[in-house]
């Protein structure tokens, strides 16, 4: 699609270990062990992260896989070692610029959108593993530790060209989260447990960041053409990613063992 009025979508499917430019001012690489994403300035950014959680200034964006065996009582500390060694920028830089998330999905099998309509874009990056889907509500919190050994983890990483207030990140927070749920439904995704449909899984994290040097949209909600983007972005990447993930697991390889599940 062309046209300023239809919604454009595309699928990038990045070389591992080269740079590509996937829009918005970005620049991002697919590595051994990350997703990398430069932002190139901050942008205002809300997440749930490991490392940079919370509201603030990003520039740089990095989901990161980890043996499906990690452990660790200081996930914070150890992923700014990580960070430390994989990135010097993140030394030499302010660290507070930095978001990493961390899953042990294969990030090889995450799925890259770029989607723009009316001169509004948005790139939405999302690795998945859903051996512990769990339903918000349903699911008994104590599942979260005997799910541990086995983690499963949903990521999503979702870059708006336009800025947005906090109020409209925190919609877009919303905006992102309804579309998954409802994605994870029509793909049949249950809590193994209880049986009951999917919201999630235990250890989803996500991160979006807004472009700080453009017109700011006040609202990020699904009626808006902002949280429309942002919500036709999650439920592609995530039926893919998903898609891809149960191909794997179907498949019986070896390396469905190193996919958080």
């Amino acid at each position: 699609m062309t046209s300023d009025d239809q919604t454009s979508v595309e699928y990038l499917h990045p070389e591992p270990g080269k740079w590509i430019n996937p829009g918005l001012g970005l620049r991002a690489m697919l590595g051994a062990q990350t997703i990398f994403v430069d932002a190139g300035v901050p942008w205002s950014s809300i997440s749930s992260a490991v490392i940079g959680g919370g509201l603030g200034p990003k520039q740089y964006f990095v989901n990161r896989q980890v043996d499906k065996n990690y452990q660790t009582d200081y996930p914070a500390d150890e992923a700014a070692s990580f960070l430390a060694e994989a990135f010097p920028a993140y030394s030499t830089a302010d660290s507070e610029k930095w978001v990493a998330l961390m899953t042990a999905a294969l990030i090889r099998d995450a799925c890259w959108v770029r989607l723009s309509r009316q001169g509004r874009q948005a790139l939405v990056i999302v690795s998945a593993g859903v051996s512990n889907a769990c339903s918000a509500g349903i699911t008994p919190h104590y599942l979260l530790d005997a799910a541990a050994q086995e983690p499963g983890t949903i990521n999503i990483m979702a870059f708006l060209s336009h800025a947005l207030p906090p109020c409209a990140l925190v919609n877009a927070v919303q905006t992102a989260t309804e579309a998954k749920t409802q994605t994870l439904r029509e793909l049949g995704i249950k809590c193994p447990t209880t049986g009951a449909y999917a919201s999630g899984t235990t250890t989803d994290a996500l991160v979006i960041a807004a472009a700080s040097q453009t017109p700011a949209a006040p609202y990020a909600g699904p009626g808006t053409l902002t949280g429309y983007l942002l919500a036709l972005g999650v439920r592609q990447g995530l039926s893919q990613a998903v898609r891809r993930y149960l191909a794997r697991v179907a498949g019986g390889t070896d390396s469905v063992l190193t996919v958080s599940e």
